[in-house]
């Protein structure tokens, strides 16, 4: 049986794949912080349920609804955990692919707090409107 953290993500990133933010959000605690690296207009800091909703929202629209996350792998315990994901989007008729590792803190088996650290910041940013 796998941690009840790992499980969340996992939860969360079938949510996302579905178009289900619903879903997703539930996943979150209300005052979730997501930290967003790189030079792009999605990039900074994204506080509570309704501005990351937005954030992830920004992803679609500035992919013009390309882009697609596979969860590779998640690690966590009670507090903490990790996750790989590979994603993907087609910008101005490039096909990109976009490696992350995401960085958890959890309470009370719900995400907390997110860091994006970026492969490449660069395909990143691209994605991102940057």
């Amino acid at each position: 049986m796998a941690h009840q953290n790992v499980e969340t993500v996992e939860r969360a990133y079938a949510a996302f794949a579905a178009g289900d933010i619903a879903a997703v959000m539930d996943t979150w605690t209300d005052d979730i912080v997501w930290h967003q690296s790189g030079a792009n207009p999605l990039a900074g800091d994204h506080t509570g349920k309704e501005a990351v909703a937005g954030f992830l929202a920004g992803i679609v629209q500035a992919s013009g609804g390309t882009f697609k996350v596979e969860l590779q792998n998640v690690f966590a315990d009670d507090t903490n955990g990790f996750s790989l994901q590979k994603g993907t989007a087609t910008i101005d008729g490039e096909d990109l692919e976009s490696w992350a590792v995401l960085g958890y803190r959890f309470v009370d088996g719900k995400t907390a707090e997110i860091w994006t650290f970026n492969y490449d910041q660069r395909i990143s940013d691209r994605v991102l409107g940057g």
